[in-house]
């Protein structure tokens, strides 16, 4: 993939579907029998603005990109409106509180695997000038290692140049086993929010 075919923004997300997918579901298994009650449909545009807020985006009038991450078995988001990456999602944007977020959907085909596609994505998103801030919302637990690998190898790039640093924050559901390469979050927050669980739910429960 070359990075000429795409022209990034100062904040850019890398959103793996499949894990959001994953994400989404387990939390409605598990909350669902026990509040007695569905819960909502994922607003995309909120969610994308809670991920951003927790990462400590301030100011009004940001460039945020998200780009999603997807193959054959994830084209779509599950539970989210809208949840079609090629036909509702790819190209379009929307105007927010914090400034304007576009999607850019990037599927995964002929013999590049998700993993290794959000990979390289990944590293071009690093070496990008123009970025200064990086979310990242990876599969975890199906090649989280490798992206940790990626990120420690660009803090040691960075080490003797603190100011061309990115800011970079890791969304996962867990905390880090070992003491995290850059900043993380929990990816169960605006998740639950956009969910409709509400904090007195948890406390209940």
């Amino acid at each position: 993939m070359e990075n000429t075919q795409i022209k990034l923004s100062e904040t850019v997300m890398v959103i793996d579907v499949a894990y959001l997918n994953f994400v989404i579901n387990d939390l409605r298994k598990y909350f669902e029998p026990l509040l007695g009650r569905s819960l909502q449909t994922v607003d995309l545009a909120l969610f994308t603005m809670y991920l951003a807020m927790d990462a400590g985006l301030k100011g009004s009038d940001n460039d945020v990109q998200v780009l999603l991450v997807y193959d054959k078995q994830s084209g779509k988001l599950e539970h989210c409106l809208p949840s079609d990456l090629k036909n509702e999602l790819d190209g379009v944007a929307f105007k927010a509180s914090l400034g304007e977020f576009s999607f850019m959907a990037v599927p995964s085909e002929g013999f590049v695997s998700r993993g290794d596609l959000y990979l390289d994505l990944l590293q071009i998103v690093l070496n990008a000038a123009e970025v200064k801030k990086l979310i990242v919302v990876p599969f975890n637990e199906e090649y989280g290692k490798e992206v940790e690998n990626v990120l420690r190898e660009c803090a040691l790039e960075n080490a003797g140049h603190k100011e061309e640093a990115k800011d970079i924050v890791y969304f996962r559901m867990e905390e880090p086993a070992a003491p995290a390469v850059c900043r993380w979050e929990m990816l169960g927050y605006p998740l639950m929010s956009v969910l409709g669980i509400r904090s007195e739910d948890l406390q209940n429960n």
